[in-house]
């Protein structure tokens, strides 16, 4: 018989506030000056212990007649509802708001329930810049 356990931590928390003070620790403890790479795994690990689920990766494809068109690979999914695309510069720019809306777009026409989209670049000046879609994503 399976179980399902409850998240207590997750419930009690916005995600993206998790996310936020997931980054924040890991800007403050790590620094800038790392790639895309190492950032990603110390967010997993930070998701990890605080049993949060996530996918790191994934996929993306839309429908186009009876063919699945890759669309690109999200950096993290988190909570069956979360999408964050993640980069290493000095700012987000527009291409990477344009790149995070056709995941969502893909995600959405696949019948995944986006609630939160975002973009988050670590820095390179060491701040951790979060930019997200508004509502009407």
């Amino acid at each position: 018989m399976l179980t399902r356990v409850r998240n207590h931590y997750l419930e009690s928390l916005d995600v993206m506030e998790v996310v936020r003070r997931a980054c924040a620790e890991i800007m403050q403890e790590h620094g800038c000056g790392h790639t895309e790479c190492v950032y990603e795994k110390l967010l997993s690990q930070y998701l990890y212990e605080k049993c949060v689920p996530f996918l790191t990766q994934v996929d993306c494809f839309i429908q186009k007649s009876d063919t699945q068109v890759h669309v690109g690979r999200i950096d993290m999914e988190i909570a069956h509802n979360t999408i964050l695309e993640l980069k290493v510069g000095a700012k987000v720019r527009l291409q990477d708001m344009e790149q995070l809306r056709k995941y969502v777009y893909a995600k959405r026409a696949c019948g995944m329930n986006v609630k939160n989209a975002a973009v988050i670049c670590f820095t390179t000046s060491g701040k951790v810049e979060i930019v997200q879609l508004q509502n009407r994503i």
